[in-house]
């Protein structure tokens, strides 16, 4: 989500009180429990290193939306919520509960209360500035693959989205991992084109669909000495369809990672926010391009 960066900052203030919070009260429950009640009982330490164990689960989620530029709104809305009722709930434990409490045990449930009111302050304000991308991205897995999909609606007739998604060379331009694209041979189905990375790896890509003034595919070679990316077979397809005030265009793209099955859990764990961004990138770099040359 675009404009999401108050929200997210304050989202990994949440997570580093919440993790310092949490472990005290997770590794050190007696420390804790003798702060916190004015008598001590047995069944503090349990309460206190459950509680603990459910922040740190907690900074866990944090930590995902407070990284992910993409955080929506509502997630935001319901964290600020879960810390609304976490304050809620203080006051209601020191209104009915401060006798089992010391005045030092009062005072730090006063002063975690106040951390967590402004964090949902701080988070409520920021959700309000998120909005929803024009490109709209989307990364899954499905059985050994990964599947990664960007549309996005462009004003602009669709000879010209056509023309600017066929312009292989300045697709370097618009893709951050690409440098260079060259066309070595071909035209339509069975062109080849080769692409070099940041670096100067190279590989060769095979159009392996075509359909002009619609779509067309491309199978990576992966198998390229130099390809720079664990992935055993990796094929894009580009699409357009003409809309009432423009048009969409869609990038498909169908990934199946190496190496064994925990090799390829983790690659597709690390690479769903990667990829997402990359194509949200990319759909927007080339709306703004379409654009541009429909209004020239």
């Amino acid at each position: 989500m675009k404009n999401s960066g108050t929200a997210r900052i304050f989202l990994g203030l949440n997570a580093a009180f919440s993790l310092i919070t949490g472990a005290n009260l997770l590794f050190l429950p007696g420390f804790s429990a003798e702060i916190l009640f004015l008598d001590t009982a047995g069944w503090q330490n349990l309460s206190l290193c459950i509680l603990g164990a459910g922040l740190i689960v907690f900074v866990l989620d944090l930590t995902l939306m407070a990284t992910d530029r993409f955080v929506a709104k509502g997630q935001v809305l319901l964290i600020t919520a879960m810390d609304t009722g976490w304050v809620l709930a203080s006051i209601l434990l020191l209104a009915f509960g401060s006798q089992l409490f010391s005045g030092t045990g009062q005072a730090v449930i006063v002063a975690v209360a106040v951390f967590v009111a402004v964090f949902a302050i701080g988070q409520y304000l920021g959700a309000r500035d998120i909005v929803v991308p024009l490109s709209q991205a989307t990364v899954k897995s499905s059985g050994d693959k990964l599947l990664a999909k960007v549309s996005r609606t462009v004003n602009a007739p669709r000879n010209v989205v056509w023309k600017v998604m066929t312009d292989h060379p300045r697709y370097a331009d618009v893709a951050d991992n690409i440098s260079k694209v060259e066309v070595v041979a071909g035209n339509g189905e069975g062109m080849q084109r080769r692409c070099y990375g940041p670096k100067g790896e190279n590989w060769l890509e095979t159009c392996d669909l075509f359909d002009e003034g619609h779509a067309f595919g491309f199978r990576i070679h992966t198998e390229a000495d130099d390809y720079p990316y664990p992935i055993s077979k990796l094929h894009g397809a580009w699409s357009v369809v003409p809309q009432e005030n423009g048009s969409t265009f869609t990038i498909d793209i169908e990934a199946t990672p190496k190496g064994n099955l925990l090799m390829r859990t983790l690659f597709k764990t690390a690479a769903k926010r990667q990829f997402k961004a990359v194509l949200a990138d990319l759909a927007d770099a080339w709306a703004d391009r379409m654009e541009r040359e429909a209004r020239a």
